[in-house]
């Protein structure tokens, strides 16, 4: 079996996602980019020194491949223990992938119909420790997560989107008042 790893998925992603007549469904994008990231995960590369930048507001990080409209993104998040992110959406398809560490990963469904302004109520559909090679879709409205690093070492979480996090409006969700954020440009990684 031939080595697959972060060069190899980004030949993939691109050739997936910005080919002629390529996926345009985030759906079917998500879906068929879902199993080649947790093999890639699996593989070599992904903490290269040619990767590594700054990345989410001042964390260093790595990003691999970011296309001019930036409709598709592939970068590299380094989590730290006792900073958990907040409760937040990407109000974008996406992916993200444990490439290291033990992350606990807890996702949730949005209940209200956002009427009102400022008024989030959600509640928790999965609450789980991932590992190495575990991957979850992000698919608008149920993109509405939080991660946590469990180990005392920094553990990587790849993140695949189809749009710049820095230019969404989205939302920063507090679970206990049923309130939220709209927010553009803040980094969820602390």
């Amino acid at each position: 079996m031939a080595i697959y790893g972060v060069a190899e998925f980004v030949e993939d992603a691109r050739r997936v996602m910005e080919a002629p007549g390529g996926v345009q469904d985030r759906e079917e994008a998500v879906r068929r980019l879902e199993p080649l990231l947790a093999r890639a995960l699996r593989g070599p590369g992904w903490t290269e020194q040619r990767y590594r930048r700054t990345v989410d507001g001042g964390r260093p990080g790595y990003v691999y491949y970011r296309n001019r409209d930036d409709s598709l993104l592939i970068y590299g998040v380094l989590f730290r223990r006792g900073h958990p992110t907040p409760v937040h959406d990407h109000v974008t398809w996406g992916l993200i992938g444990v490439q290291s560490g033990r992350q606990r990963t807890i996702r949730y469904r949005r209940l209200d119909d956002g009427s009102v302004a400022g008024h989030c109520s959600v509640e928790v559909v999965a609450d789980e420790v991932l590992t190495r090679g575990a991957v979850y879709p992000l698919l608008p409205p149920h993109d509405i997560h939080r991660i946590e690093v469990l180990e005392p070492e920094e553990a990587l979480s790849v993140h695949v989107l189809g749009a710049d996090l820095r230019r969404q409006r989205r939302r920063i969700f507090d679970v206990e008042s049923g309130t939220c954020e709209e927010v553009v440009g803040v980094t969820m990684a602390r």
